[in-house]
Formats: C-alpha cells, structure tokens, sequence
C-alpha cells in the first residue's frame, strides 16, 4: 500500500476519517459515470455516507470533492440539455422545477415549513431558515447573487417545539434548492 497514491489526505490512526476503500469505490464509479457521459443522480452524491474509520481520508477534503462533483455533473446536464433543446429551453426548464420552491418561499414567516413532529424533539430555529428564504426568493428574483456553497455549508440553530421547523424537511428543500443552483452554472 506504501506505492499507492492516496485520493484525499489521509489522517493517522487516532484520528477519525472517512474509509478508504468506501471513498475510493464511490469516486470510482462517479469516475466512470462523468467519463462515460452516463451521468450520476446529484441526489446520490448529496445522499452518499462513507463509515468513520482511524486513519481514513479527511472529512472535509472528501465532503468538498463531492461539492465539485455535483457541480460538475450539473454542468454536464446542463450543457447536454443545451445543446440538445437550446438555452433558452433550459432556463424553461429550471423555471418550472423551480415553481414548487417558490410556493414555499412565498409563505409567511414562521409556517413555510411543518414544526418536529414532538416539541421534544430538535428543529431548525425558524427565525433563520426563514431567513434564509427570504434571500433565496430574492435569488430566484435575480435580486440577490447566491453561491451555491452559501446554501450548501449553511448551519441553523437547534430548536424545541413551536420555535423550529422539522429539520428533515428542511434538509429536502435545501436539496432542491442546491441542485438548482448548482444546476443555473
């Protein structure tokens, strides 16, 4: 193993990093998938999970990989979709995926997402998702320029019952959000 050369930073074995051979196959696949023009579901390199392991590849080295990844595999989509029906088309196209994020933007504040299911249970603090919304209907406006990672590395606090919004649901419109965003180039 000494004569192979390492995808990503490795750390030493007291330290906790993402497995070796998880990372590699993955990268492996999305290798043959971009090569191929097959394409990969962004849902899939959003959705992938690597097992912690002593002296696996750095965290944040691999999650930033995958944040290009998507970004290319986007690209590609999109140049593909362009060629193929025109530019035009495409901004159709994001339009209309884009219509259901809007109908929650619009909502007021405080009810654009459900509360946890149990006020015991954690949530987003809705002041902050709420937001975020906000600069997200003004970014779909063309009022407000927005990064894709400014969506993708962003942290809310936690919040109990009637003050947060469920997390889960959040999380999936975040997704819908990003793969747009990464998806306009």
């Amino acid at each position: 193993m000494a004569n192979e050369t390492a995808l990503f930073t490795l750390l030493n074995d007291q330290e906790q990093g993402y497995n070796r051979d998880e990372v590699d196959e993955f990268m492996g696949r999305a290798r043959v998938a971009y090569d191929s023009g097959e394409g990969m579901a962004l849902s899939e390199i959003r959705d992938v999970s690597f097992s912690m392991t002593g002296g696996g590849y750095d965290p944040a080295e691999v999650d930033g990989a995958l944040d290009r990844l998507e970004d290319a595999f986007a690209g590609a989509e999109r140049d593909k979709y362009i060629d193929a029906h025109g530019e035009d088309a495409w901004y159709e196209m994001l339009a209309e995926r884009a219509e259901p994020l809007r109908g929650r933007l619009s909502r007021p504040d405080g009810k654009r997402f459900r509360e946890p299911a149990h006020s015991a249970t954690n949530g987003y603090r809705k002041e902050q998702v709420d937001e975020l919304c906000r600069q997200l209907e003004q970014y779909l406006d063309g009022e407000n320029p927005m990064s894709v990672d400014e969506v993708r590395t962003i942290t809310f606090s936690g919040a109990h019952g009637h003050n947060g919004y469920d997390e889960a649901q959040v999380d999936a419109f975040l997704d819908k959000m990003t793969e747009i965003m990464a998806s306009v180039g």
